[in-house]
């Protein structure tokens, strides 16, 4: 019987070519994806090849928790180090080991206190420490995730790391820095410098003309001390504001300060009943009579809220209705607050509503949120503070509407140079839509 040879056949005589070998793609490590893109890329290896500080300046919205847990997560895995991370809130602990428990499996442990029993369901699957049981593993790497408060509590001796990351850094004061810093070689300092200054209770006049006072913003007093000898990675997208937004908050509180940055928000926006496209931002004029706490102002929030609770939200997914648990209220003052949230009690309970203090980090698709100066006919320190304007200008992702007071205006024509960047802010809102 006469076999056909295939015409690939090599000829007679001949030695046939090797196949070709087969190109096996290495595994991918925990937090491999920071490789992805050149600035987190660089903060790894900044890191990795044993910078004593990195101070990665990032704007609202940048994937900052992102960047702690995939760094976090690549240093133990790879590189055989112990991480920790310091987190200025339980809030932000608890999501930062929740969200290591995805990449890391048992290398990543929540420290709690021995007398903390705040614990839901949502913490059921972490690896949670406390007491005597807090410990590095015997071998390779490992990760622990505490409140700053609770690491200086630790003993160094003990519990020394190789590197500590030290989330929302800007919160964290340089004092705090200071205790913190002998838990390890190696320090990261992520977080937002347009952001609320540390909160500080004590007096502080004695050092406000130093810029290495202990209750200014630690990446500030660590670059005030040491200058261009540290490494700065800063990030220059948002992941979260839009292209309206992203002007607004760029141009007025970070390109000043040498951190300008752009939108890379995939497409997201809100549509009414009607099928009308709501602006990215929009404000409300509401007259007051009785200071920031006229009921002119929850009145006028709660109604916006309930406007857009009939709204849908597109994105590049599909439409879907806009849930309570989707929008927000920022306000300034814990009084307002109760106001809006009384009024909201019987519709929208779901309704996030608190300062912007308390909402430092959050975001929501939809946000309705007061002037600084709404209800005011005198300016303060803290109504004109830059850092609280900004939050309340960045935790929206698809649409801002803004309760502004008609005679705001009059007030920013201050010469005062705390003033400026709120000035900036107000003529543009007045510019926006008004819905």
């Amino acid at each position: 019987m006469r076999i056909r040879t295939p015409d690939t056949a090599a000829t007679p005589g001949t030695v046939a070519a090797p196949a070709p070998p087969v190109t096996v793609a290495p595994p991918r490590f925990p937090g491999a994806d920071l490789l992805d893109h050149a600035v987190t890329a660089d903060v790894l290896f900044r890191v990795w090849s044993g910078d004593p500080a990195v101070i990665v300046p990032s704007p609202p919205g940048s994937g900052k928790t992102r960047l702690v847990v995939l760094l976090a997560a690549a240093l133990a895995h790879r590189a055989g180090l112990r991480v920790a991370i310091a987190a200025q809130t339980r809030a932000q602990a608890r999501q930062i080991a929740q969200r290591l428990g995805v990449v890391s499996d048992e290398r990543a442990r929540l420290v709690v206190s021995a007398k903390d029993r705040d614990l839901t369901s949502a913490d059921a699957g972490l690896g949670i420490v406390r007491g005597r049981q807090i410990a590095w593993p015997r071998t390779g790497g490992g990760i622990m995730v505490a409140t700053g408060a609770r690491w200086l509590f630790a003993k160094p001796q003990e519990l020394q790391a190789d590197v500590l990351i030290v989330d929302e850094a800007w919160q964290c004061t340089y004092g705090d820095l200071g205790a913190l810093a002998c838990m390890a070689a190696q320090v990261v300092l992520v977080g937002d410098p347009g952001q609320i200054a540390p909160v500080v209770t004590g007096e502080t006049r004695r050092w406000d003309t130093t810029p290495t006072g202990p209750q200014v913003p630690a990446p500030d007093g660590l670059l005030a001390e040491h200058g261009d000898a540290l490494a700065v990675v800063r990030m220059r997208h948002t992941w979260r504001l839009g292209p309206e937004t992203t002007a607004l908050v760029s141009g007025a509180f970070y390109a000043p300060a040498g951190l300008p940055f752009t939108s890379r928000r995939p497409n997201e926006h809100l549509l009414t009943e009607d099928g009308e496209t709501l602006p990215e931002i929009a404000h409300r004029d509401v007259r007051t009579t009785s200071g920031p706490g006229d009921p002119a102002l929850a009145a006028a929030a709660a109604d916006r809220v309930r406007a857009l609770l009939d709204c849908h939200v597109v994105t590049d997914d599909g439409v879907a209705p806009l849930r309570d648990e989707d929008v927000a209220v920022v306000v300034p003052h814990v009084a307002q607050a109760s106001q809006v949230r009384a009024l909201l009690a019987g519709c929208a309970p779901g309704v996030l509503v608190g300062t912007a203090n308390a909402l430092q980090g959050l975001e929501r698709r939809a946000v309705v949120a007061y002037h600084p100066l709404a209800g005011r006919r005198e300016v303060s320190t803290f109504a004109v503070e830059a850092g609280r304007a900004c939050v309340m200008l960045s935790r929206h992702r698809a649409h801002l509407t803004m309760i502004c007071d008609p005679a705001s205006p009059d007030l920013t024509d201050a010469e005062d140079r705390a003033m400026l960047a709120l000035a900036s802010v107000t003529a543009l809102l007045s510019e926006t839509p008004e819905v």
